[in-house]
C-alpha cells in the first residue's frame, strides 16, 4: 500500500520513470504483536537517518507515518505481522511511502531450544571506504550472493567478515557473544548495521548488570566464547550454538541468552499490556 494512493492500480511507464526505479530506495522491517508495533519510533529514527545518508528526508513526519502504518496493518486483518515499509523518490525529488504486510508466525521453538548454526560467508563485507552499511538501502546483493555461494553444510545464518577478518554481522543479523558473563557484540565501526533489537538487547545486558562491550574480534573469540547468539527483528533473540561446524560452548544455549531472552519476553508483553508490573 502506498501512502496516498487511493486505490492499488497498475502504473504507465511515466509513473514508473528510469529516474523512479534507477534510484535507491530505503527501508525498514518493523514487527506487529497483538496489533501493536515494537520499538516503532526507533525503527522510524533509523529509517530518517537512512533518508537523510542518501541526501533526502522522509515525506512524513514520525507522528504520521505512525498513523499511517496503523492503518495499514488495520487494512490487512493482521495482529502479528512484519511490515516492510520503504521510501522511493521520483524524478521531482519527492517521497513516496510504500509498505508490504505479511502475516507472521512465530519460528519454531526447536530454534530457540537447540539453537541454530551459524557459518562464515565466502563474501566479505565492503570497506567502510566504499560503503556505509547504515543506510539501510534496498541493495542487499551482498547477501544473496552469499547465500548463492554457499557450500558445503547448509547454516541457519552467513556470518559476514568485514576489514582485517573482524567479525561484522549475518546477512540479516547482529551478533553477540558471552565470555565469562562479559557480552561483546561488533562495534559499528567493524562495518554493521545497528539493529533497533541490538541497541534493545544491549540495554536489556546493561538492567542486568552485565559488561557489554562494543568491540573489534575474530572468529577465534566465537570459537571460544560461552554462549552466543543473534538478534534482528524476526528472530528476537535467537541463541547460535555452532559456527562453521564447530560447537560454541557446551552446544547448547546457554544461560545468559536464556535469561536476556526472558527479558526480551517479559518486556514486549509489556508493551503490549499482557502483563503488569
Amino acid at each position: 500500500m502506498e501512502q496516498g494512493a487511493p486505490e492499488p492500480s497498475c502504473s504507465n511507464s511515466e509513473n514508473l520513470s528510469l529516474s523512479f526505479l534507477n534510484r535507491l530506495s530505503v527501508f525498514e522491517t518493523v514487527r506487529a504483536y497483538g496489533g501493536v508495533f515494537f520499538h516503532l519510533a526507533e525503527h522510524w529514527q533509523r529509517l530518517e537517518e537512512s533518508c537523510a545518508g542518501l541526501g533526502q528526508h522522509l515525506p512524513l513526519e514520525a507522528d504520521a507515518m505512525s498513523a499511517w502504518i496503523d492503518e495499514v496493518l488495520q487494512a490487512s486483518g493482521y495482529s502479528d505481522a512484519m511490515v516492510r515499509v520503504s521510501i522511493h523518490w521520483d524524478r521531482e525529488g519527492e517521497g513516496v511511502i510504500a509498505a508490504l504486510v505479511r502475516e507472521f508466525k512465530s519460528y519454531p521453538k526447536e530454534w530457540y531450544q537447540a539453537g541454530v548454526a551459524m557459518k562464515t560467508a565466502v563474501l566479505r563485507r565492503p570497506s567502510l571506504k566504499a560503503d556505509n552499511p547504515q543506510i539501510k538501502c534496498s541493495q542487499y546483493a551482498g547477501g544473496v550472493l552469499a547465500t548463492l555461494d554457499e557450500s558445503g553444510q547448509k547454516a541457519h545464518e552467513l556470518l559476514f567478515l568485514g576489514d582485517g577478518g573482524y567479525i561484522a554481522e549475518g546477512t540479516v543479523s547482529n551478533l553477540f557473544i558471552i565470555k565469562k558473563k562479559r557480552v561483546l557484540t561488533p562495534s559499528v565501526g567493524s562495518g554493521i548495521l545497528s539493529g533497533v533489537t541490538r541497541a534493545f538487547v544491549i540495554e536489556l545486558c546493561r538492567q542486568r548488570g552485565l559488561e557489554v562491550l562494543e568491540t573489534f574480534f575474530t572468529r577465534h573469540e566465537i570459537y571460544n566464547a560461552d554462549e552466543c547468539f543473534m538478534t534482528n527483528t524476526s528472530s528476537e533473540i535467537l541463541p547460535v550454538v555452532k559456527l562453521d561446524g564447530r560447537l560454541i560452548g557446551p552446544g547448547l544455549p546457554g544461560p545468559v541468552t536464556k535469561i536476556l531472552a526472558d527479558d526480551f519476553q517479559r518486556v514486549r508483553m509489556q508493551t503490549k499490556g499482557e502483563i503488569n508490573d
